[in-house]
């Protein structure tokens, strides 16, 4: 989904950087001019070490295993290199939009609270002003916003809306309109048919509709946020290519 929004957005002109935390699968069939970069935590202390002159040091410290080693030592501390590598980024200014594709919800509430805890665990120093930062940039709607994915059933919605209410409420952090992907709404034979199977096909078929809109009736009821509703498309290797059209069709219709 972020590969699609990504492509999306460098088809309307904008200057787009898609962001890979470590762990992502590569996006295939995505457009060239998308800039990507892959982000590991270890990579973020090396960036960081060079940027204090000390890039010598850093690149013999990688080389060891010593600078992984160090970025996962402290809790939260691997997660605020990420944060501070985007925001690093985010302040360069050479991109209109950079897009992070996030980890799972339960690792993105993680993920966003660590500058938080980090500043009140660490009174003083360089941990302390890094994360003051980051959370001035998680803060601010101009500059950061998370976009949530769900299916449409109730239950991955359902988590979908717990999640959210604790990222904006309880995190801090405001929320973009909400995707909907794989939604079928395709229109089906009103009449059954001779063949039993075809029968039972549309009876499966009539169920996931109706799951699917009462999922996004729960939605509509419980966040008042725009929706992204995105129609089932294939599981084919270059799905970024089939979605982003769908994406920029829906994109255009938000109020």
């Amino acid at each position: 989904m972020a590969a699609a929004l990504a492509q999306a957005a460098t088809g309307v002109g904008l200057h787009t950087l898609l962001v890979e935390i470590e762990g992502k699968n590569p996006v295939v069939g995505l457009d060239p001019k998308v800039e990507r970069l892959a982000i590991t935590p270890g990579a973020a202390l090396a960036d960081y070490f060079d940027s204090l002159g000390l890039g010598r040091v850093s690149r013999r410290l990688l080389a060891a295993g010593i600078v992984d080693l160090v970025a996962s030592t402290a809790p939260g501390i691997d997660d605020l290199l990420i944060l501070g590598k985007i925001k690093q980024l985010e302040q360069t200014g050479d991109w209109d939009l950079i897009i992070v594709d996030g980890p799972p919800a339960g690792q993105t509430i993680g993920l966003l609270r660590a500058p938080l805890s980090l500043r009140q665990a660490v009174r003083g120093g360089p941990i302390h002003t890094q994360a003051i930062e980051i959370l001035n940039m998680l803060a601010d709607p101009a500059r950061c916003r998370v976009m949530m994915v769900s299916t449409p059933e109730l239950t991955p919605v359902s988590e979908l809306i717990d999640t959210a209410f604790e990222i904006e409420d309880q995190i801090g952090v405001a929320l973009g309109p909400v995707v909907l992907n794989g939604i079928d709404d395709e229109s089906l034979p009103k009449n059954s048919t001779g063949n039993s199977e075809l029968n039972e096909a549309l009876l499966y078929r009539r169920n996931r509709q109706q799951r699917h809109e009462l999922a996004c009736a729960l939605l509509t009821q419980k966040l008042p946020l725009p929706q992204l509703r995105l129609p089932r498309l294939s599981n084919s290797a270059s799905i970024c290519l089939e979605l982003t059209p769908t994406l920029e069709s829906a994109i255009a219709t938000l109020p």
